[in-house]
């Protein structure tokens, strides 16, 4: 199968890539890539003397089910409607067959997790054990959760390979209406208004209207319909009073399908004959990936402003990683704290942390996916984890390295001996940036997020 293919291809590209080098925009999936983990790569040893001790872990629930039927509806409804005006090619055919089925497979199931995320999750849990077992002591675990299903099964996965050491593991989430932590991009009234501004919207329409977004849309409906319901489809069909649906809307609807197959096993689109990818050139997949990933990068990227306020708003949860992390080394009775939640929360942490390739801006929106990758900050399965070192001597500074989805990355901080930083420095360097964007620690997470501007 042609996807089976270029999901190999895509497999030995992600396994070779061993720093965040942003130049390259071979992307296909965005956001929805499903987790890639490089079996070969090789952490950096502790320095001597040293040991992990204690990890924070922030992460996005594993590969879903499409979230909502929207594109699949809009897909299915035009492509019936071309067939029972005899106006399908045979590639057409052949679509129409595959979002019937995709359909099916969705059914019932929408928003939650495949079984390819949850297997992805497992890992991720399996090796965070097996990489640090002079973190996990026996002592604590805190584990807590968004409200969102797909996040509490990802935790309650995540935490099924800790349960032998820690019987009394479980997971915590905040009350519905106070999930400032890790929902914080719902209790901020000026972000809300960031993300509907017009400088967004108009920002989202030059990349969506751009001709080469209709340029490409109409050679690949080429391919699907026959030519008298393409001169329909360039002119707009009537979906209600108030919206046509044109050539674009259509090629991106079917895109965004192609993205989301991503969330199933090699497997499930074998025995199923899906494959979405024929329909698409290289080229229209970078450039459809651009149009359809624009949204992320301007609402829970560094868009305009990286310490914007989209950014900001993770200042709670920083916060309150810092103060655990203290907590955990004066105390010295929590080994871990593990958090579960969805890519709007670990976007804008990582940009806030300014992991590198998380936290540059473009001056032209067209150019974004030079310096900022979807598919390497937020796939499914998406994660950063502090760790945290002690010396078995005395009087030696605690030491932190981060990663983000299991990869060692550079911070915008000063050290002998890279991956590791000395917390302190660390700790400083985010006090120092939050209390200059005024977002002091002696605020509540809500009155913080309600009084951002």
């Amino acid at each position: 199968m042609i996807l089976l293919n270029s999901r190999k291809l895509l497999t030995a590209f992600l396994f070779t890539f061993t720093s965040l080098s942003f130049a390259q925009t071979n992307v296909i999936a965005g956001s929805k890539t499903a987790y890639q983990y490089n079996s070969n790569q090789t952490l950096t040893s502790a320095p001597t003397g040293y040991q992990a001790f204690y990890i924070d872990h922030v992460g996005r629930h594993g590969s879903r089910y499409i979230s909502k039927s929207k594109y699949e509806d809009l897909a299915y409804h035009i492509l019936l409607l071309a067939d029972s005006q005899h106006q399908l090619t045979d590639s057409g055919k052949d679509l129409l067959r595959q979002v019937t089925i995709l359909k099916q497979l969705n059914q019932n199931h929408y928003g939650k997790l495949t079984n390819l995320g949850r297997k992805d999750i497992s890992l991720i849990s399996n090796r965070m054990l097996a990489n640090n077992p002079t973190v996990f002591k026996g002592q604590k675990i805190e584990v807590i959760s968004t409200s969102s299903p797909r996040a509490k099964e990802t935790a309650e996965i995540f935490i099924d390979s800790f349960k032998a050491k820690y019987p009394n593991i479980h997971v915590i989430q905040q009350p519905d209406n106070e999930q400032t932590l890790l929902r914080f991009f719902e209790y901020s009234p000026a972000y809300s208004e960031y993300k509907k501004s017009k400088a967004v919207k108009d920002a989202v329409k030059s990349i969506e209207y751009a001709s080469q977004t209709k340029q490409m849309s109409k050679q690949v409906a080429k391919g699907i319909f026959k030519k008298s319901f393409l001169i329909k489809l360039k002119k707009g069909l009537d979906e209600s009073e108030d919206t046509l649906l044109k050539t674009s809307d259509f090629v991106i609807a079917i895109y965004q399908l192609y993205q989301e197959l991503q969330a199933f096993s090699p497997q499930v689109l074998t025995d199923n004959h899906l494959d979405l990818d024929r329909y698409f050139s290289a080229e229209q997949k970078t450039w459809l990936n651009t149009v359809v990933t624009a949204k992320n990068y301007l609402q829970i990227g560094p868009a305009f402003d990286a310490t914007g306020i989209q950014i900001k708003i993770a200042a709670p949860l920083l916060w309150d990683m810092i103060h655990s992390a203290d907590k955990a080394i004066v105390d010295n009775n929590v080994d871990a704290n593990l958090r579960f939640a969805h890519a709007e929360t670990v976007s804008p942490l990582a940009t806030l942390l300014e992991i590198e390739g998380s936290a540059n801006v473009v001056k032209t929106l067209f150019n974004y996916p030079t310096v900022w990758r979807a598919d390497k900050i937020i796939p499914m399965g998406a994660n950063i984890q502090w760790i945290l070192y002690k010396s078995e001597q005395t009087h030696q500074p605690i030491l932190m390295k981060v990663l983000l989805n299991e990869r060692e990355v550079h911070l915008p901080i000063k050290t002998d001996s890279y991956p590791y930083y000395r917390w302190n420095d660390v700790k400083q360097f985010y006090v120092n940036k939050l209390n200059k964007l005024g977002l002091h620690e002696n605020q509540s997470a809500i009155e913080m997020l309600k009084n951002l501007k």
